[in-house]
């Protein structure tokens, strides 16, 4: 990410990030994540990705999950092997460092919310770190997931504002 530079619009937060990685075996222990977010295409993903391949550098486990992914790898291993399904989730629950990216973005079912809130919630009661991207708004969060879920997760992690316009560029 480096070597291409860092837009000026995300040096901030990009700081902030590094700090992060700085203080990685402290975060780990105290279980203490990150929530980043803002509008898309500001390098969200790409920080949360840095941060998870540093500490799997670290000989450290982790998992990057999409939440429409895991949501689609739930069904699909549910339906196909109950066993693989079960060690899925296990994964998620037990990952040194579970990164996962675009909450918010899943199917807004009952049960969608449940899992997630599952998760989270025994993440933080066992103090393991959860890195979340997301382009929802502290307020969009706490209406759509359990006010506890977004309590938790601002308890545990630092939040990081991204702001201004998408950095991708046309192909």
């Amino acid at each position: 990410m480096e070597r291409k530079g860092i837009p000026v619009q995300v040096q901030s937060q990009y700081a902030q990030v590094k700090q992060y990685i700085a203080n990685m075996q402290e975060n780990r222990e105290s279980g203490i994540g990150m929530v980043l977010k803002g509008p898309v295409g500001t390098m969200k993903t790409s920080m949360a990705v840095a941060v998870l391949v540093e500490h799997l550098k670290a000989g450290h486990s982790g998992l990057f999950v999409p939440m429409v992914s895991m949501l689609d790898n739930i069904f699909t291993m549910k339906a196909r092997n109950k066993e693989e399904w079960l060690a899925y989730e296990e994964r998620i629950r037990n990952t040194g460092l579970l990164v996962l990216d675009d909450l918010g973005a899943e199917y807004h079912q009952e049960w969608v919310l449940s899992k997630v809130d599952a998760i989270i919630s025994e993440r933080y009661n066992r103090m393991q770190p959860i890195i979340i991207t997301t382009n929802l708004s502290a307020d969009e969060l706490k209406g759509k997931y359990a006010e506890r879920v977004y309590d938790r997760l601002k308890g545990t992690s630092k939040v990081i504002n991204f702001s201004g316009k998408s950095l991708r560029e046309s192909a």
